[in-house]
């Protein structure tokens, strides 16, 4: 390189290209000499380390050396490279802070930061202020600090933490981040937060919860502990979540329960699909239960259906049509043009009911039908309390 000169350090042995002792100064100026001395801070390294810079100041104080590298500071180590501005080299420790415009690219990912420590002992690179990592074309992160071992396909990300992927248009936060470039896999704790966006950059779908884990290769999100799923009207929480970005399917378990306005469902298992970026349909597994308002404005009295298999379809997050299978249960308050007549309880086998304006319209029984009606007279009417406000 024009106005550089190389330094080499191998075998643990420094081969300078030539520069004059002055016994007499603590500091010691190269101008645009190389920056060949600061090498001796890796020459106890598995392999040879090169630096360059415009000009060398070697001070000591109190017994510390300290080597100040300025200016277009350059070093490389086996397929590591790395650039920034100015460095200080602390060769009794090990340590070599690289600051301004830090730029370290490996095979694994290119980090951007403005302050960087080097450990020679333990070859592990600390990262902070401003501090960006590319980690291929679709995956980015940035944080507060980053901490990874040279030629390791894994980083850890400290403080306001956000990783990007911008093929499925995924964004991840929290506090405490991770990345493995070789199984292409990223965990999130610290409050974590998933969000997922449409072409337009709209929120589809929000997740928090303990923790957040991303595996590309199989486009899933994993979340676990206090699952919380926010998409279009469908509010859904559990213990554990699978999201298949690619399938648009999720899967809850835990106590999985979700609510749609008044809609109340839960279940062992439920079991999200979307469709066209909409909640399509959903299928809750083991004793499956349903409930919604009989009246607008009023938290009772309550419809109800119950079953062990449950599939409810939706249009423009309302309940279209539901199927109810195995001991299928159906409590229902009947209305007629608005008046109060009576309450309905129907079981079978299998139940399909269908709604018209959010309200149950019919019933189709199938297999062993049984079914109970109750005048109006004979039904306790709800407490006035239940009134919503």
């Amino acid at each position: 390189m024009p106005g550089l000169e190389k330094m080499s350090c191998r075998g643990g042995r420094l081969r300078p290209p030539g520069i004059r002792k002055r016994a007499t100064m603590r500091a010691l100026s190269c101008g645009l000499a190389v920056l060949a001395l600061a090498a001796v801070l890796f020459a106890q390294s598995r392999t040879p380390v090169d630096i360059r810079a415009k000009s060398l100041v070697v001070t000591e104080q109190d017994g510390v050396v300290c080597r100040e590298l300025r200016g277009s500071v350059i070093m490389t180590k086996d397929s590591l490279n790395l650039t920034c501005e100015n460095a200080l080299q602390y060769p009794d420790s090990g340590l070599t802070t690289f600051l301004g415009n830090v730029e370290i690219r490996d095979p694994y990912r290119v980090l951007l930061a403005d302050r960087v420590i080097y450990n020679e002992i333990t070859e592990e690179i600390d990262a902070t202020q401003r501090v960006r990592i590319y980690q291929s074309d679709t995956l980015s992160a940035t944080a507060k600090r980053a901490r990874y071992r040279e030629q390791s396909a894994q980083a850890y990300l400290f403080d306001d933490v956000r990783i990007r992927e911008r093929n499925r248009r995924l964004l991840l936060t929290g506090q405490i981040g991770y990345l493995d470039h070789d199984r292409r896999y990223g965990r999130m704790t610290g409050n974590p937060v998933l969000t997922e966006t449409d072409s337009l950059l709209r929120t589809l779908t929000v997740v928090s919860a303990d923790t957040i884990e991303t595996f590309a290769d199989r486009k899933l999100v994993r979340a676990s502990g206090h699952v919380r799923v926010e998409r279009d009207s469908l509010v859904a929480s559990g213990e554990s979540l699978d999201y298949f970005t690619d399938m648009r399917a999720a899967i809850l378990v835990g106590s999985p329960e979700a609510e749609r306005g008044d809609s109340r469902t839960e279940g062992d298992t439920l079991k999200l699909y979307f469709e066209e970026e909409k909640l399509a349909h959903v299928e809750i597994i083991g004793h499956a239960i349903t409930t919604s308002p009989a009246d607008s404005g009023f938290a009772e009295p309550l419809n109800r259906m119950e079953g062990q298999r449950m599939t409810l379809w939706m249009t423009d997050g309302a309940v279209t049509e539901s199927l109810i299978e195995d001991n299928a249960i159906a409590t229902y308050y009947v209305r007629d043009q608005g008046q109060k007549t009576g309450l309905n309880v129907t079981s079978g086998d299998r139940l399909y009911i269908y709604f018209d304006d959010r309200k149950m319209s019919r019933i189709r029984v199938e297999g062993g039908t049984q079914g109970t009606y109750t005048p109006q007279r004979l039904v306790a009417a709800p407490a006035d309390s239940a009134r919503k406000p």
